[in-house]
């Protein structure tokens, strides 16, 4: 391309040189003038292929650049490979057994909904009745499981088995003796007077279960000071911790308003049941009985007047 140009170069510099000398000679020549425009359009192309080749080759030089750098991408992507496939190969293999126990979906819907009635903390627990007539718990078919851990149940004193447990065969027979009706009746309470005691040794504040924690355990925890901050229009994520006290501080007052107002609540509806308890006792008669007995304090009837007098 240097050449080229390098070339139309001459050709215009002889064109112009052999113009100027025949216009000093005063020998004008329209042919040389020509011949100089004809050499000057073949230097412009010149210049425009020229422009067009250092725009292709700085192109060029662009695509070389990338093919040598998508050339090394490659090297470290297959160097890579190389490098993981080694690992694999060196990896140990784990070996399953072939004796395999495979287990249904519907067999272990079929176990879950089994079982769900002892996934739950029962209300109440049947005493166990042993034949020994101690109150040691012991091993049986009536064992509560709870959470899969299995509880004995503590037996009655004095009753056996047989006692509570009837039988087509008895059903049958004829209506037992007097004495075996008293026998019958006062196991009976004794059952139900143990029974009662269980249920107040497990279950000392008679509450029910409630699988989530009640509205006072809520208002003790954090919970409840991320609401009094939503409540003054506070972020709590933007919170700083240093007013952590202020905020305790806080929940403890309104937490002990609140109670304030429970205790009070608790004893309006005491002393509207003790009225009403009165008023119903009143109805029933006891307040008529109170009435007679009150003028036994103050009765003067049993003074003598003539002792008096005497």
């Amino acid at each position: 391309m240097d050449e080229i140009i390098d070339k139309r170069f001459e050709r215009v510099e002889k064109a112009l040189a052999t113009l100027i000398t025949s216009i000093s000679t005063y020998n004008p020549a329209p042919a040389l003038a020509n011949d100089l425009l004809s050499a000057d359009t073949e230097l412009s192309q010149g210049l425009d292929i020229l422009s067009r080749h250092q725009s292709n080759y700085s192109k060029i030089l662009s695509l070389r650049a990338t093919s040598s750098e998508l050339d090394t991408q490659i090297r470290e992507t297959l160097n890579l490979l190389t490098k993981t496939r080694s690992e694999l190969i060196a990896t140990p293999s784990t070996d399953y057994p072939t004796n395999t126990n495979p287990v249904s979906y519907s067999e272990l819907l079929s176990y879950a909904r089994r079982i769900s009635k002892f996934t739950l903390p029962p209300n109440y627990r049947e005493p166990e009745v042993q034949t020994d007539g101690t109150t040691t718990p012991k091993e049986s078919k009536s064992e509560t499981q709870t959470n899969g851990t299995t509880t004995p149940v503590a037996a009655t004193n004095g009753i056996t088995s047989q006692t509570d447990l009837g039988t087509a065969m008895e059903i049958d027979d004829p209506a037992p003796a007097d004495g075996a009706t008293q026998t019958h009746t006062s196991q009976t309470s004794t059952v139900k007077t143990n029974t009662d005691m269980w249920s107040q040794w497990l279950n000392p504040a008679e509450t029910q279960f409630v699988p989530w924690p009640s509205e006072e355990t809520i208002r003790r925890g954090a919970l409840a000071s991320i609401q009094i901050l939503v409540d003054q229009g506070i972020d709590p994520a933007t919170f700083d911790p240093e007013k952590s006290a202020e905020l305790e501080a806080e929940r403890k007052r309104v937490e002990e308003e609140q109670e304030g107002l429970r205790e009070q609540e608790r004893a309006r509806l005491e002393e509207e049941r003790r009225r009403e308890m009165e008023r119903r006792m009143s109805v029933s008669g006891a307040a008529p009985e109170r009435r007679e007995e009150q003028p036994k304090v103050f009765q003067l009837e049993t003074f003598d007047d003539d002792e008096d007098d005497d």
